[in-house]
């Protein structure tokens, strides 16, 4: 059996919206897929799911019969739903690092300071759905929801009785402990139809909450998705999704109805699986790498960013129906806006984020031929629901970077809600600051909703930009300040992927009573044998969907360039056995300098403290990360994370 498969959740769809029976003599239990307290638009409305209610995996006799009676019905692959989702002592000390991180990332995505707001107005709040390890208030065993929303909302309410933008909520779409075992209250991955279910529901309570009594302004106007979680390329995987599995299928056709009522999806384009996969060819100027096709079609996107492309509002009235979007053209925040009279203009499916460091430069995870046009700050992120309550780990990738890019979106969006995501996503774009890469150029995205010639270039987006865009119109929306706004400061420059060196006195208490270990750093070829994350695959790589980053070791992790010393703190959290690991340095462009053997004690228990004095620098450093070796219930892999750095 395939791992993440059981055999006991099966998806089909059925023309007509009825689910065929399932075995009567067997313990198969049919429903309709998408449920809700409004009515399910019709062609949501032939997803069914069968699952089995007996103990253990099915019996192939079982499996058999179940399929002998509903699979012909079905007008997509009747498959199985296995799981291919997933997100990606010492505390007084690790929580104020954190806290500083916190603090530096929200500085770095919302700048000194966001635009004034006219006196005596209010900005639109826009509901945000986090589809993610968490559900509602409840507290996950995985704090990967936890970072993601509690940025979005620090970066949109840091002040909630002055100036909110975003009423951030949570709907659990990765409920797996593992295989079988489900927790109400969040788990580490999920399984298609399961994160179909969430988008779902987030897009029939916004509506139930605000579109239901005729005639009363609705509290949250606008609505954004954040999936931050992704999905390996392959069987359910692709970029044409009508040749996926039906359970494939229903995510993508949830994401379609989102977006065509109006909704602004985003999804964090995800990071390398590792292994021969590690490294973006050319990220650092240098040659590709000889990929084989299997290969090249894992390095894709990952699911759902690999299925952007254009949606018409034609093709959302031929699946939505003939009462398609009257409501919200009445209300005036229509899905799709006229690009001349009787033309309607196209909209983007979902938005794809990868993520950028302080200096511009992609993150070193990034992944291998998904960089879209859209990026935002990506780094070293955390945030915590409760004040009273610590930390989590600071997580790296395209999770954060998608978080930032939601959350610029929701502060622009709160000055004008009457645009249309389109036109927002198109604000945004046209406002915001390209990156480049090793020569100077301006990176181009590989991968795009519209495919357009010559390619789009790739920008981090700035809500004051967009703001002062909106606000210098010749009839400025209300909300914006009545006096000429203050000029936008750029973005905190950096010669490296962060400048905190306000941080070394922090570490330097943290590791006050660890004895440093030698070792040295060399010259490693790339991809190279000795660096875990070059030769063995994440261990998430298999059908999962998992949060994008997932787990990594270090709690706190930091590398001083300036003494040579690098001090690591594992996370009390991660159980899996580490091996060994390595310090990898790279330019400022994300090329390979070496790396450093870092030798861990047998037997390690958690959490640990080490520290490693490195000899034979390079100057030129601009990157830190650490490629661990682990071992989880008897498989070898790697975990693989950017780390801070403090010149």
């Amino acid at each position: 059996m395939v791992a993440g498969c059981t055999g006991r959740r099966w998806v089909g769809r059925f023309p007509g919206g009825v689910c065929p029976a399932a075995p009567t003599d067997m313990p198969w239990k049919g429903r309709k897929l998408f449920q809700s307290e409004i009515e399910v638009p019709a062609f949501l409305a032939e997803y069914c799911v069968y699952e089995y209610s007996g103990a253990g995996a099915p019996d192939p006799a079982a499996t058999a019969a179940l399929q002998a009676a509903v699979a012909g019905s079905s007008d997509c692959t009747f498959t199985e739903d296995c799981v291919t989702v997933g997100p990606l002592t010492d505390e007084k000390e690790v929580d104020a690092t954190r806290s500083i991180l916190h603090d530096e990332f929200i500085q770095q995505v919302n700048g000194a300071a966001l635009p004034p707001v006219n006196p005596g107005e209010t900005l639109a709040i826009a509901r945000v759905a986090v589809i993610d390890t968490k559900a509602g208030a409840q507290t996950p065993e995985n704090p990967h929801a936890t970072v993601v929303g509690g940025l979005i909302r620090d970066l949109t309410c840091s002040d909630p009785g002055v100036r909110c933008a975003a009423d951030v909520t949570y709907e659990l779409g990765l409920p797996h402990l593992n295989n079988i075992k489900l927790d109400p209250s969040g788990g580490h991955f999920g399984s298609m139809s399961q994160v179909a279910t969430a988008i779902y529901r987030s897009v029939s309570d916004w509506q139930s909450q605000n579109y239901t009594a005729p005639g009363v302004p609705p509290v949250n106007p606008r609505l954004v998705i954040n999936a931050s979680i992704g999905a390996q390329p392959g069987l359910d995987c692709g970029p044409n999704a009508e040749q996926l599995s039906c359970a494939a299928q229903s995510a993508y056709d949830a994401i379609r109805h989102a977006t065509c009522q109006g909704a602004l999806v985003v999804a964090a384009a995800g990071n390398s699986p590792g292994g021969e996969l590690r490294r973006e060819p050319a990220i650092d100027g240098s040659g590709p790498y000889d990929f084989s096709d299997e290969e090249v079609g894992l390095a894709g996107g990952t699911c759902p960013a690999a299925w952007t492309r254009m949606i018409s509002r034609d093709e959302c009235e031929g699946i939505e129906g003939a009462k398609y979007d009257a409501l919200f053209i009445n209300e005036g925040y229509a899905p799709f806006s006229q690009s001349s009279p009787g033309v309607w203009a196209q909209t983007p499916l979902l938005v794809p984020v990868a993520g950028v460091d302080a200096s511009n430069a992609l993150l070193p995870n990034a992944r291998k031929g998904s960089l879209p046009r859209n990026v935002a700050f990506g780094l070293l992120g955390t945030a915590t629901e409760d004040p009273m309550l610590p930390f989590p780990p600071p997580m790296t990738g395209s999770s954060l970077g998608a978080a930032a890019w939601t959350a610029t979106a929701v502060n622009t969006w709160a000055y004008q809600p009457e645009l249309t995501a389109r036109e927002l996503i198109d604000l945004l774009h046209a406002t915001g600051s390209p990156i480049y890469d090793a020569q100077n150029a301006v990176r181009t995205a590989k991968v795009d909703w519209d495919h357009a010639v010559p390619p789009e270039k790739v920008k981090r987006p700035s809500a004051c930009a967009a703001i002062a865009k909106i606000c210098s119109s010749t009839s400025p929306p209300a909300a914006c300040p009545a006096m000429p706004m203050p000029a936008c400061a750029p973005f905190a420059s950096s010669p490296t992927q962060n400048h905190l060196s306000t941080l070394q006195a922090r570490f330097s208490a943290l590791f006050a009573n660890t004895t440093a270990t030698k070792a040295d750093f060399g010259s490693t070829p790339k991809p190279s044998t000795d660096v875990p994350g070059d030769t063995l695959r994440n261990l998430s790589t298999p059908s999962w969907i998992h949060p994008q980053p997932e787990t990594f070791p270090c709690g706190n992790c930091a590398f001083n360039l300036g003494l040579g010393n690098v001090d690591i703190y594992i996370n009390p959290s991660f159980t899996s056995t580490i091996r060994t690991a390595r310090l990898l340095l790279n330019d400022a462009n994300g090329g390979r300098l070496g790396s450093a053997l870092l030798h861990f004690p047998s037997g390690m228990s958690h959490p640990a403290k080490l520290s490693y004095t490195i000899n034979n620098l390079p100057a030129n450093t601009a990157q830190a990360e650490i490629s661990f070796e682990v071992e989880s219930n008897g498989v070898t892999g790697s975990s693989t994370g950017t780390i801070l750095l403090m010149k």
